[in-house]
């Protein structure tokens, strides 16, 4: 791990990071303060204290920053410990170890506690975790943070275009994007497309063809604002249907799928369509109040949680450069040495961090900070006030790792000719061969669930001692030839060395009996 480590001791001066001009009501006291990089991550620990208007307080403050602009393998997601059908809440730790368990492709560095939740854990506001809509929110309109690939941020409140069905194949492209007419209500036109999930309880009687779509997630909440679905075919058919079984999902519409649109490989997802310039982004978390808009401290609230009291507060800002960073804030600890913030104090903070636009997330026992230390560890930055981490519904945190390319929508309906399978398939000193296939791009080779694509019929195998799982397919183009399936399974076992010199004995041996 790349950590430098600086500690400076001081009063009164500030350094290391950005500071803009704020109102001279407002300045931080750093008694100490300790800055360490983490994977280019910044964590700047400050041990002081504020004034505000006069009135000075100790306080305990935490800033996790890094710009996700300028590395595409830095990057910003949100995490959450929901159930496969419902709702869940872990602590900021469990979160981490979901998302590490979740996304090969990402390692996280350090993150904080997200949106405010209801007591089942229901977020308040959208929440998307890898372009899935798994909640558009209770529909009290407060700020969406969006993250898109980029590292672009978007701000505010997201519109949705209705319901989508979302068909993707088993390489994760997109095959068609349909907007549902209905979510458990019987149509009304005989050209509407309706989900019916299991929470209807009447009959769906044989005038449309319906397909059973098995889900493996679900969610939905209590006013009935958000339903989404995700799973595979089941089956079909145009029988009337007594029910909807549980943990299932139906789509009906007139002639739906005779084209095959959904095939027992495919995903189906039903979810809101974002809009308003949030179509594109991977992740997305609500939060409450603005703190800073444009450059401009927010000095007077109408709304927030406690919002002239002083308690722990998390907040995240973003500067001019692109620089994402949050903020944890402690206070109401059981040693009650360190008081927390009002909104006003909170938002010069921010100010006074670089932000040139800031948002409070949910604060008090909630708020928490954790980042990696040099023991490849989570160590909890913060004091929670509750003496351990609470239970949250979700939050933010910074990953190590690209994201996954989305891929190009596919081809439907599919007429490309399908291409064949590899065959004579042969290992010889550890090199893999087969014939080539005739309008082939190149070729995928799967290692035991790892793939790699390869521009040759030819492979050299370099695997550790062990039987190993192997498979080929042809890679067709956009145009005339689809990919061909994947061969049958090959193991392939590799020896230690002196296992192969055992075996080339016993193969010597052989041949030397043979021929006397």
């Amino acid at each position: 791990m790349n950590k430098i480590k600086v500690i400076i001791v001081l009063l009164f001066f500030i350094t290391n990071i950005a500071v803009t001009e704020v109102t001279a009501l407002f300045r931080v006291n750093e008694e100490t303060k300790e800055t360490i990089f983490v994977e280019g991550v910044r964590h700047t620990e400050i041990y002081g204290s504020i004034n505000y208007d006069g009135d000075e307080t100790p306080q305990k403050i935490n800033y996790l920053g890094a710009n996700p602009t300028t590395f595409s393998n830095l990057n910003i997601v949100t995490g959450d410990n929901y159930l496969n059908h419902g709702w869940g809440k872990g602590d900021l730790l469990t979160l981490i170890d979901n998302i590490n368990g979740q996304y090969p492709n990402y390692n996280v560095i350090g993150g904080v506690n997200g949106d405010f939740f209801g007591a089942s854990g229901i977020p308040i506001e959208a929440y998307v975790r890898d372009f899935e809509v798994i909640s558009s929110g209770l529909g009290i309109h407060r700020t969406v943070l969006g993250f898109k690939d980029t590292g672009e941020v978007v701000y505010g409140t997201p519109c949705f275009d209705g319901y989508e069905l979302l068909v993707k194949n088993d390489l994760g492209q997109k095959k068609q994007s349909l907007s549902i007419n209905s979510i458990n209500q019987t149509p009304i036109i005989s050209s509407a497309l309706t989900i019916y999930f299991d929470s209807y309880t009447e009959a769906i009687d044989n005038a449309y063809d319906k397909v059973v779509i098995g889900l493996d997630e679900s969610h939905f909440d209590d006013n009935g604002a958000t339903h989404f679905g995700k799973g595979n075919f089941v089956s079909s058919t145009t029988d009337t249907l007594d029910e909807v079984a549980p943990l299932t999902m139906i789509i009906v519409g007139e002639n739906f799928n005779d084209d095959e649109l959904i095939t027992e490989t495919d995903e189906v997802i039903v979810q809101k369509k974002l809009a308003c310039g949030y179509e594109d982004v991977r992740f997305a978390i609500g939060g409450w109040s603005v703190l800073i808009e444009n450059n401009n401290v927010i000095s007077e609230y109408t709304s927030g949680a406690g919002l002239h009291y002083r308690h722990p507060r998390t907040a995240v800002g973003i500067k001019e450069d692109g620089t994402v960073f949050f903020v944890t804030v402690d206070g109401r600890d059981v040693d009650g040495r360190w008081k927390g913030m009002t909104h006003p104090e909170l938002a010069e903070l921010m100010a006074h961090f670089g932000a040139v636009n800031a948002f409070n997330l949910d604060g008090g026992g909630s708020t928490t900070m954790a980042v990696l230390n040099d023991d490849l560890e989570y160590h909890i930055v913060n004091t929670p006030s509750d003496g351990n981490p609470r239970p949250v519904t979700n939050g933010l945190f910074f990953v190590k790792g690209e994201h996954i390319p989305v891929p190009e929508d596919a081809l439907f309906p599919d007429t490309r000719e399908l291409l064949p399978l590899p065959t004579n398939i042969f290992i010889q000193d550890g090199l893999l061969s087969f014939d080539a296939i005739d309008h082939a791009t190149g070729y995928e080779i799967s290692i035991n669930g790892n793939t790699s694509e390869l521009d040759t019929n030819t492979y050299q195998l370099d695997l550790t001692p062990g039987t190993h799982e192997i498979m080929i397919r042809a890679l067709g183009d956009k145009t005339s030839y689809k990919t061909s399936d994947y061969t049958e399974l090959i193991l392939y076992t590799v020896y230690t060395e002196n296992m192969s010199d055992i075996i080339d004995f016993l193969k010597q041996y052989s041949k030397h009996e043979t021929t006397n």
